[in-house]
């Protein structure tokens, strides 16, 4: 069940996602206007994501949490269009229900086969490839057609990189996993 370090644990990680879109994940949209193009700077969230992902250990609704958590702190960025637009950050909700399910439910399989290098990878990749089509999907109900065609084109474009720095930022996140805990810092229990 829940407890305190649960629950500091899923604030720590969305603040820290928060900082680092606040910081550096927005700027290319901000600077160049192009819907998008966000994707370029993928590792860094990957690290976050993967990260929170493997000390939440495949506990169910950690990451939907944080999801919500998230989509409410960036209400006021340029994250997933203009600032206090409500309606485009719900495809974080509906991302954070997918990945919640999905992700977690191959926790147990690749930790009895002592493969969570693997896992890491495969949430990191899988969060940052559906991601987007969500929002493409998402988006297309809500936005005009010219924008939706420019943030896919983009998202396409981009998407080759976001690959690698999606496996990059797996395999980084399991780094700092495994010295976490090594070191001892966080225990489950």
């Amino acid at each position: 069940m829940w407890n305190s370090k649960d629950l500091a644990l899923v604030i720590l990680i969305t603040v820290a996602s928060l900082i680092f879109t606040a910081s550096v994940g927005q700027l290319a949209w901000l600077f160049s206007g192009v819907p998008g193009s966000n994707m370029a700077f993928t590792i860094g969230n990957s690290i976050i994501i993967s990260l929170g992902l493997l000390l939440f250990k495949g506990r169910r609704w950690r990451f939907l949490l944080m999801q919500a958590l998230f989509a409410l702190l960036v209400i006021p960025t340029f994250l997933l269009g203009t600032p206090f637009d409500v309606l485009p950050r719900l495809i974080i909700l509906l991302h954070g229900i997918q990945g919640d399910i999905i992700l977690n439910s191959f926790y147990g399989y690749f930790e009895k086969k002592g493969k969570l290098l693997w896992w890491s990878i495969f949430c990191s990749v899988e969060f940052f490839i559906v991601s987007p089509f969500l929002s493409i999907l998402w988006f297309s109900i809500i936005f005009p057609p010219a924008f939706v065609t420019t943030f896919t084109n983009t998202i396409l474009i981009l998407l080759p990189l976001s690959i690698t720095e999606s496996v990059a930022g797996g395999f980084i996140a399991h780094k700092i996993y495994q010295r976490i805990e090594k070191v001892g810092w966080y225990k489950e229990y």
